[in-house]
């Protein structure tokens, strides 16, 4: 709970100081992959990757007195799913989250035409569908007490990432979202996410 009331103050200063500076929408979508880790990963989790896509739009706004960095909130719909093992029931493992990205970029001109940008930031994520939240239904932790612990629905991360913006159109992105919550309570239980994507501009 409490690293959550610290990102939201994070976006709230933030979103404060930006909020009468220039801004642009960009849609975007593109492939996710999640890995899950830890000291008390199950073997069952951390040999099971989940992959499916991502969906959403983000709000970049320009600070005017810091020329190249922008704060971009985002709300993205992740769709995430693995086959499991060799007639085992159910027959796939599923997650799927909504996904609220907070982060810093900086951006640079390449050439007249092209930008680059590395972005930085908190995620929160909400579980609003799949079966990794339900009980008894996947080995998920070491713990033998409670070996079958669904997963929390409500999860944090850190983004790290760089985007191409070409023709001040279409904006290409590859990003990384490390596990910073438990995915368990009282258990070492995370979850990392790579994307690839691109979005347009308007």
């Amino acid at each position: 709970m409490k690293k959550i009331l610290i990102l939201l103050v994070f976006a709230t200063l933030l979103g404060g100081q930006a909020a009468k500076a220039q801004s642009e929408w960009n849609a975007g979508m593109g492939y996710a992959s999640t890995t899950f880790n830890g000291v008390d990963c199950s073997s069952f989790l951390s040999t099971h990757a989940l992959s499916g896509f991502y969906a959403g739009v983000s709000h970049e706004f320009y600070f005017s007195a810091l020329a190249g960095l922008t704060f971009e909130p985002s709300l993205l719909f992740y769709y995430q799913s693995g086959r499991n093992s060799n007639n085992a029931k159910p027959k796939y493992i599923k997650m799927h989250y909504l996904s609220l990205p907070l982060d810093v970029k900086y951006s640079f001109e390449l050439s007249p035409s092209m930008m680059a940008s590395i972005f930085t930031g908190p995620v929160l994520n909400v579980g609003v569908a799949g079966n990794l939240y339900n009980k008894n239904t996947f080995v998920t932790t070491k713990d033998l007490s409670d070996s079958m612990h669904p997963l929390t629905r409500v999860s944090l991360q850190w983004n790290f990432g760089i985007a191409a913006t070409i023709a001040q159109a279409v904006q290409i992105r590859i990003g990384y979202a490390l596990g910073v919550s438990r995915l368990i309570p009282e258990q070492e239980v995370h979850n990392n996410t790579f994307t690839v994507g691109a979005g347009f501009l308007f």
